[in-house]
């Protein structure tokens, strides 16, 4: 496996020294200018993805949209996102990271604009399509960020972004209080309450673009010099992103719906989604920042197939929950759990892959867990609609059962490896 290069940073890199706990089993060996403008764009996505998942559902079901409608609208964003992501990451690949961040800024300038213009499903689905392009543009991310550390750093490295951006997403959730607010004080409707609160969290996830260009400036690429798409690393690809796309397919049909669910279910708003998301989302980012260190004492894939098996018990139970409040504990219980398995997966993922190839590689991956996006919010809207509004949790409960029992017997010669090249899995 090849250790990542050491981008040439604005001024030279930064060593921290941890003192022991918490803090230095989540802050890498050092952490330089460009990592530290990428770590914002983080905590700007974080809050405006926390705004948006406790308030925008609720904002569209008051157009009179219901589950199949909202399914459409969100699978337009990981279809364009879906078809975009192969020639994205190969022109990344070929041209640079930079020039596929300042695409991927356009496409969300423009979808933030069409969203907040849009009254009918087809202009919210323009929009959604939009930001399908700059997810696809965002292929980039991952491998821009793996860049500014050693092999050795990896795991603590993505456990500190997941941390720093679910904290941050958690922030942004207690917004959901801010509708109703703004009903009481300035006497307006809901939908318009709505509306203004997510032009903030829009305004947001339009900035971190401009932290992530940044942290671009000055890092040296190593291009590809042709386009290609023969990976080196092709098995190791296909094995993850088979996995990865049922794993999102599994989460997907119950919680890409998950605030109409609760709202249909037992009557809740923003107020107590937002609540539920911030506390769920702390207890997220602790799991990703405790990742490594969890990693250290069992072993990698021993983390992630025990992460993922208790989430599957957690998501069976919830469907049997006689109110909210004993939801909401198995919600928890299971965002604190299934997650921790993500900056492992990620670090193993770009420890393995070629410098020249990590983008198109990424791209696959990112496609895998896109395309379960295409298919789960419409599946997961029909299922509630058509046959129970439980049934997607049962299913998505068994099939990450499935996914637990899948690391472990594809992966295992891969963690092998790593372990033989002085990795920490």
């Amino acid at each position: 496996m090849k250790a990542a290069q050491v981008p040439k940073s604005f001024q030279q890199p930064q060593a921290f020294e941890p003192k022991p706990g918490f803090l230095s089993s989540v802050m890498p060996s050092r952490l330089d200018r460009n990592a530290r403008m990428f770590l914002s764009g983080a905590v700007a996505n974080g809050v405006s993805n926390g705004v948006f998942n406790a308030v925008m559902q609720l904002y569209l079901a008051s157009f009179g949209f219901g589950g199949q409608s909202l399914g459409a609208i969100f699978m337009m964003n990981a279809l364009t996102a879906t078809v975009l992501m192969i020639p994205c990451g190969i022109l990344a690949d070929r041209m640079g990271k930079g020039k596929m961040i300042l695409a991927g800024f356009a496409a969300v300038t423009l979808s933030m604009l069409l969203f907040f213009m849009a009254e009918n499903i087809a202009m919210f689905a323009l929009s959604f399509a939009f930001i399908g392009v700059c997810n696809a543009a965002a292929t980039v991310f991952t491998p821009l960020y793996s860049s500014f550390f050693e092999k050795d750093d990896m795991d603590k490295a993505f456990g500190l972004y997941g941390l720093i951006n679910i904290s941050a997403m958690s922030l942004g959730s207690l917004a959901g209080y801010i509708p109703p607010l703004m009903v009481n004080t300035l006497n307006i409707g809901l939908n318009m309450a709505y509306r203004y609160t997510m032009v903030f969290a829009g305004s947001l996830f339009v900035v971190q673009y401009i932290f992530i260009y940044m942290s671009s400036l000055g890092v040296h690429e190593q291009l590809s010099r042709e386009f290609r798409f023969n990976l080196k690393s092709k098995w190791l690809v296909l094995k993850i992103c088979g996995i990865g796309l049922l794993a999102n397919v599994a989460g997907g049909i119950m919680f890409s719906l998950f605030p109409y669910y609760v709202n249909r279910k037992y009557g809740v708003a923003s107020a107590g989604l937002g609540t539920l998301f911030f506390v769920s989302n702390l207890a997220m980012a602790l799991s990703k920042g405790t990742a490594a260190s969890f990693a250290k004492r069992l072993g990698g894939m021993k983390s992630i197939t025990l992460g993922i098996a208790l989430s599957a018990v957690f998501l069976l139970m919830m469907p049997l929950s006689p109110s909210f409040g004993v939801l909401a504990v198995f919600y928890v219980l299971r965002m604190g759990t299934r997650f921790m398995s993500d900056p492992l997966i990620t670090s193993m993922f770009m420890r393995s892959i070629s410098e020249d190839e990590k983008s198109t590689a990424n791209s696959l991956r990112m496609i895998s867990m896109n395309g379960g996006g295409v298919v789960s919010p419409l599946l997961g809207g029909a299922l509630m609609e058509r046959v129970g509004l439980d049934t997607p949790a049962f299913i998505g409960g068994v099939l990450t059962l499935l996914v637990a029992l899948l690391y472990p017997l594809l992966l295992r010669r891969e963690v092998e490896v790593l372990m033989e090249n002085g990795g920490q899995h």
